[in-house]
């Protein structure tokens, strides 16, 4: 018999990834945006990595100009993880403008007995049941 988790891991909506944007892209493209040098735009990312790390090292929440922000997140084996909270405008201009592909964007908004109805009909042979 198969299980729920089957069901969201084969038929859940996901993004599908296009080719990473890579650093040197990301680079020429605030060059071309600001007209910077390289080195100058480097030299202000490395800084910005420079001064993040101090920060988060003192305990310290770091806020970008953008929203942006970086908290230190203890761990309870007293290790230390960074979140990182996107500026909500970006998170609302993604949404709105989003041209990526989707998979399985059919099934967004499906509930969880739904979602066990279209792995029944595909899978008749390994049945969930439908609990209410």
């Amino acid at each position: 018999m198969a299980r729920n988790i089957q069901v969201w891991s084969t038929y859940v909506p996901k993004i599908v990834l296009s080719a990473p944007m890579t650093k040197d892209e990301l680079i020429e493209n605030i060059i071309a945006a600001t007209n910077q040098s390289k080195g100058s735009v480097l030299a202000v990312l490395a800084e910005l990595d420079v001064q993040l790390e101090a920060g988060l090292k003192a305990g310290r929440i770091v806020q970008l100009p953008n929203g942006t922000h970086f908290e230190p997140i203890g761990k309870k084996d007293g290790s230390e993880d960074i979140g990182v909270r996107v500026n909500p405008e970006l998170n609302t201009l993604v949404n709105a403008g989003f041209r990526g592909k989707w998979v399985n964007s059919e099934n967004m908004n499906k509930t969880e007995a739904e979602m066990i109805v279209i792995w029944n009909a595909a899978h008749p042979d390994n049945l969930i049941s439908v609990v209410n």
